[in-house]
């Protein structure tokens, strides 16, 4: 304590997570020395933070009075350690778990959270479930989908690439035996390569998916196949026919490409293994890459929108898959792919882009982890 009032109030820092220096300094009038020493001497109705709410902790917790103490001195005893809320603004147990804060770290989560909400990013992290929710409403009203080129089919199975115009000039190879659609996510700056569909659409891989899902599902659902693909996954039109028709011989209903041992992955399950029998059975497949049988794109069309950011739809659409269809879920190591791109967990642009609209990434993965009880990994079954 001694160190923070001489030191750690004037850089900016809070003395515990219900404190906030400069809220108290701005709805306490000109305030003589150390602002959390004057709030000490008389903590009752005085304005501690934007997080903290003296009359509703009163009156939400009918042990305070009885404790002789002020509201926020009794907080400070009661709120982390029995997850109670210090204001309607703030649930404790969500942002516990959301935020993914074990027991002896919740006042570290929250300076934390709290720092990114009012610093110089100033982003706007839910501190509710419902304002999680709102964040997602708001963004999936945002998206507009602009189909450019509508068909008509030609081949059995559909290669869905997620791009800017950047994606792999493979795909596009004169000798695939797949239809292509390009969604874009920014209005092309070229005229787009031949494809059978180009969409454009604001949002994420998934939202994308989504959308076609709920507008134009025939588009996708024709198909006896379709891999989803991010613009940074190297793949060759061969290589592609072959996981089709791996799917096909093995009675597939979701598989992807292993990976080769320089490509970026969070999973050791995931890359390819020589001495595999050419493929391997798995609990989920990542969002990276993966491929549907139709009856699992159909049995999973509302899996795509529980999240944004796609973090953990992929486990919600492997137990789906697992619980209607049985252990059909496969790492395919007779296909290989590169993954160029080191996954953007924080600080990249999709983050940025995500978190300015209130979407934390591991937000979402850990509020649909705990809603729909997922393992969390993926691994050989």
């Amino acid at each position: 304590m001694p160190h923070y009032l001489l030191a750690g109030e004037a850089s900016g820092f809070r003395p515990t997570p219900l404190f906030d220096p400069d809220f108290f300094a701005r709805h306490n009038g000109d305030v003589e020395g150390n602002a959390f020493a004057a709030f000490l001497r008389r903590p009752l109705g005085a304005p501690a933070c934007e997080e903290f709410d003296e009359a509703f902790y009163a009156a939400e917790n009918s042990d305070v009075a009885a404790s002789g103490q002020s509201p926020w001195t009794h907080c400070q005893t009661h709120v982390l350690s029995e997850l109670r809320d210090p204001s309607p603004r703030l649930s404790s147990a969500f942002v516990m778990m959301a935020y993914n804060a074990k027991p002896n770290r919740r006042a570290r989560a929250l300076m934390k959270l709290f720092e990114e909400r009012r610093g110089s990013r100033r982003v706007a992290l839910p501190l509710l479930e419902r304002e999680l929710k709102e964040n997602q409403a708001r963004f999936h009203a945002g998206i507009t989908m602009k189909i450019l080129v509508g068909g008509p089919k030609r081949k059995d199975n559909l290669v869905f690439v997620q791009t800017d115009g950047r994606h792999p000039p493979q795909l596009h190879d004169a000798s695939r035996n797949y239809d292509l659609l390009l969604n874009y996510y920014a209005p092309p700056k070229e005229p787009p390569a031949p494809a059978e569909y180009v969409v454009v659409q604001s949002g994420t891989k998934v939202t994308a998916i989504d959308k076609l899902l709920a507008e134009r599902p025939e588009i996708l659902t024709q198909y006896d196949y379709v891999l989803f693909l991010d613009d940074d996954i190297g793949l060759s039109a061969q290589d592609i026919d072959r996981l089709f028709s791996v799917m096909r011989d093995e009675k597939l209903d979701l598989a992807q490409p292993s990976l080769t041992p320089d490509s970026y992955g969070s999973f050791p399950a995931l890359y390819r293994k020589k001495d595999s029998p050419g493929f391997r059975r798995v609990n989920y497949v990542e969002i990276m890459a993966p491929a549907f049988s139709r009856r699992a794109l159909i049995a999973n069309k509302d899996s795509f929108s529980r999240s944004i950011s796609g973090f953990s739809v992929d486990a919600l659409i492997g137990a789906q898959t697992t619980r209607l269809f049985g252990p059909t879920i496969a790492v395919v190591d007779s296909v290989a792919a590169e993954h160029k791109r080191r996954i953007d967990l924080d600080g990249g642009a999709l983050y940025r882009f995500l978190t300015a609209q209130g979407i934390d990434p591991r937000v979402e993965m850990h509020v649909l982890e705990a809603q729909a009880g997922l393992e969390h990994g993926l691994r050989e079954v």
